[in-house]
């Protein structure tokens, strides 16, 4: 079993997954990955039981069936996806805030399943709402944070960037992955792309894996192939910036300039 302040998770006998959040919910995925058996737990609303729901039970579930979903936030840039990686608190959200505020729209917010046609990566569509800090949502979208739900579970609002949902494609080209450091490891640093090769590019797509409390040696070998597919097919960039809000503008500038759109 793996446990931390907030999550329980656990490998069961027969392979299945079990996961436990006191507050939110509880589930076990079949060993298959098709199917869910789930509960809401405590006083959590619908909103953060659903948004949890879909975002464990579906990266679970991907992963059982040999996929491997990345912790990312998309935006589409001029019929192109770009893609956000980060642990959790690295900006990825706000940072897709500001480019969908400077025109962008959504594709999927914390998690981005990746499929091949080729060597061309395509990025699937996941449900039309960002989670965002109160301030962030104010500050960026303010049309949008203005009709948002509160979830008390996480302490953020879930916005729908535009009014009305996008009726496109479900899979957009991804043109580009860019993975965003902590605040804390770049307190005082330049706006700047710098795009990772060899071991360091293989490291960071392995650390943006969804499931991580999945240690199976099978997984690691697929995971490094997968990794060897997505640096085939789309260049990875360490971006580093300022956590200023002013900054914003100039850090969509140089992932527009770095990508070409």
């Amino acid at each position: 079993m793996c446990a931390d302040d907030w999550l329980r998770h656990a490998v069961l006998a027969d392979g299945s997954v079990w996961i436990r959040n006191d507050e939110i919910f509880e589930m076990v995925v079949s060993p298959d990955g098709r199917h869910v058996t789930c509960a809401k737990l405590g006083e959590a609303d619908d909103t953060s039981f659903e948004a949890a729901l879909l975002n464990f039970a579906i990266s679970i579930s991907l992963t059982l069936q040999g996929e491997e979903p990345l912790h990312a936030t998309v935006v589409e840039l001029s019929g192109q996806a770009i893609g956000l990686l980060g642990a959790s608190g690295a900006g990825k959200s706000t940072l897709a805030a500001a480019l969908i505020a400077e025109g962008a729209d959504l594709v999927t917010d914390d998690m981005l399943r990746l499929t091949f046609a080729g060597n061309e990566a395509l990025a699937h569509r996941g449900p039309y709402r960002l989670k965002l800090y109160g301030e962030p949502a104010r500050r960026l979208l303010p049309a949008a944070a203005e009709h948002g739900y509160f979830a008390k579970s996480h302490g953020k609002i879930l916005v729908q960037p535009r009014p009305a949902v996008p009726a496109a494609a479900s899979l957009r080209p991804l043109r580009a992955l860019f993975s965003l450091g902590s605040a804390a490891d770049q307190p005082s640093a330049k706006v700047a792309a710098r795009r990772l090769t060899g071991m360091e590019l293989g490291k960071t797509l392995i650390a943006s894996a969804m499931d991580i409390r999945n240690y199976a040696p099978q997984r690691l070998t697929r995971q490094l192939q997968f990794a060897e597919h997505v640096a085939r097919a789309v260049p990875v960039y360490a971006l580093t910036y300022p956590r200023d809000y002013a900054m914003l503008g100039r850090v969509a500038e140089d992932i527009r300039r770095t990508v070409g759109v």
